[in-house]
């Protein structure tokens, strides 16, 4: 039943990004920290995210084609930065989810970014789009409402397909207009004028997806998903026990002339808790009824199935991941790994892609650093009196100024840059956010907080002097920088 090809999976706990064989064997891995999918593009390289963060908890700066052998061709820098997922277009341009922080939300934010200047041609702004205040579960909040983990294209329609895991909702747009077309979930927390969007169910069985992933289009307009299943209902209050949940994948079809929808497969639920992860995972539609379903965000806590990501539990946690695909309705291969994996992948090592010589090109821009306002630098101190206890540290990379050091919660912490003529200062943002999707625990149990303040090079140059000013106490570091 099986190819040549390999099983590409990328980690969100400790591990490679790396591909498997049908025996289980390691056949290639990466070494660097890319974080996020990996994708096969038209071209044979692939993509997958960068490996270098732009804010907490896992927004990364972009995106990096590259091929198998480790050649990076292209670097593609976002103002939002990159999260979950990306869509190659026909005309290669590429659709991503990123972030516009000025809104002062997160994961609500689509741009679609010219692949040969990197620039940004268009934008979908979900705030602008969805009520805000509609469908939500108990894992949302104020600044991730939505919190989109999936974009996919469908050229038979030119509409876009997103998945919200704070709304347990799936919604497509007109790509032009950006209208909503329709919105498959449960109708709790909707209001009657959003109802409109929503489906009516006229299969048994049926079931509605909970917090899902991977949301995408079939060659026969049906809608394939992961059903993570998180307690199977938008409120905790009225939810199962991770121990007698489950997660699958399944299959919709739907008919927007009457708007109903029903179940035409699954798989996942008969094997229970065991299947059973509440975060991450992917499906992926592989040929005509042949599919990838990726359950890869297994969590037991002191032996129990867990309702927490990996970094929200403590240490007595078995992490696991299954991949299993799918051949006219038989399993003909499964992957167990002792690890948790975001996405999972079925790609040959051969696709007639050419090595080119050169450096690769860095296409994009950051956004400019918000500045605050100036500080005064009448006294200071020598930064060697608490670098050892701050875990101070300060490097400059080709495109930004980077400092790190570890805070209180309740530290007042503002860079600032001076050299003379003029003087920018920057707040460190410390903060406690609520971060409810993702695998990282920003506090230790002194409430210290380990993180990274980064000063973009746009719209700044020449040679500045590097100052902290920490509750109220301004610290010499130094050092300068030259942007």
């Amino acid at each position: 039943f099986l190819n040549n090809d390999l099983y590409f999976v990328t980690p969100s706990s400790k591990g490679y990004t790396a591909a498997y064989d049908t025996n289980g064997d390691v056949r290639w891995y990466l070494t660097e920290d890319y974080s996020w999918d990996i994708q096969r593009l038209d071209n044979g390289h692939i993509l997958i995210g960068s490996n270098r963060l732009m804010e907490e908890p896992y927004y990364t700066t972009g995106l990096i084609e590259m091929d198998l052998l480790g050649k990076i061709y292209f670097e593609y820098k976002l103002p939002g930065g990159y999260h979950h997922d990306v869509f190659e277009l026909e005309d290669g341009n590429l659709l991503v989810a990123t972030n516009n922080f000025k809104n002062n939300t997160v994961e609500d934010y689509v741009v679609e970014i010219d692949r040969n200047t990197g620039k940004i041609v268009k934008t979908i702004d979900l705030t602008r789009i969805l009520p805000i205040d509609e469908g939500l579960n108990d894992y949302s909040s104020l600044f991730d409402w939505f919190h989109n983990n999936s974009v996919w294209y469908d050229a038979k329609t030119n509409s876009i397909t997103l998945s919200g895991r704070h709304t347990d909702s799936v919604v497509n747009i007109d790509y032009d207009t950006t209208e909503i077309n329709w919105i498959i979930g449960d109708d709790q927390n909707w209001s009657k004028d959003m109802k409109q969007y929503l489906f009516t169910s006229i299969s048994a069985p049926f079931e509605w997806q909970w917090a899902q992933h991977a949301a995408m289009i079939l060659p026969n307009g049906n809608v394939f998903l992961f059903d993570n299943g998180n307690n199977r209902s938008k409120r905790l209050k009225n939810g199962i026990a991770a121990e007698d949940n489950y997660s699958r994948g399944v299959i919709y079809k739907i008919n927007t002339s009457n708007m109903t929808i029903s179940q035409v497969w699954q798989y996942g639920k008969e094997r229970g808790s065991e299947f059973y992860s509440p975060y991450i995972s992917d499906v992926d539609y592989l040929g005509k009824n042949n599919y990838l379903i990726h359950s890869g965000g297994v969590v037991s806590e002191n032996g129990k199935p867990s309702n927490s990501p990996a970094g929200l539990t403590n240490k007595n946690v078995d992490l696991k991941s299954y991949t299993v695909e799918f051949l006219d309705d038989l399993v003909v291969f499964e992957l167990l790994l002792k690890t948790n994996t975001y996405r999972a992948e079925k790609m040959g090592l051969y696709a007639n892609d050419q090595y080119v010589l050169g450096k690769g090109t860095i296409l994009g821009a950051f956004a400019e650093t918000e500045t605050t306002d100036n500080s005064l630098l009448l006294f200071n101190k020598d930064i060697e009196t608490i670098k050892s206890e701050k875990n101070i540290n300060i490097y400059k990379e080709t495109d930004r100024l980077v400092i790190s050091g570890s805070f209180l919660k309740n530290d007042d912490v503002t860079i600032i840059l001076d050299n003379m003529f003029s003087k920018k200062s920057y707040k460190m943002i410390i903060s406690n956010r609520p971060y409810t999707a993702m695998c990282l625990d920003l506090y230790n149990d002194n409430d210290i907080l380990a993180i990274k303040k980064y000063i973009n090079s746009t719209n700044i140059s020449g040679k500045y002097y590097i100052y902290i000013k920490i509750n109220d106490v301004v610290y010499d570091t130094n050092q300068y920088v030259i942007f």
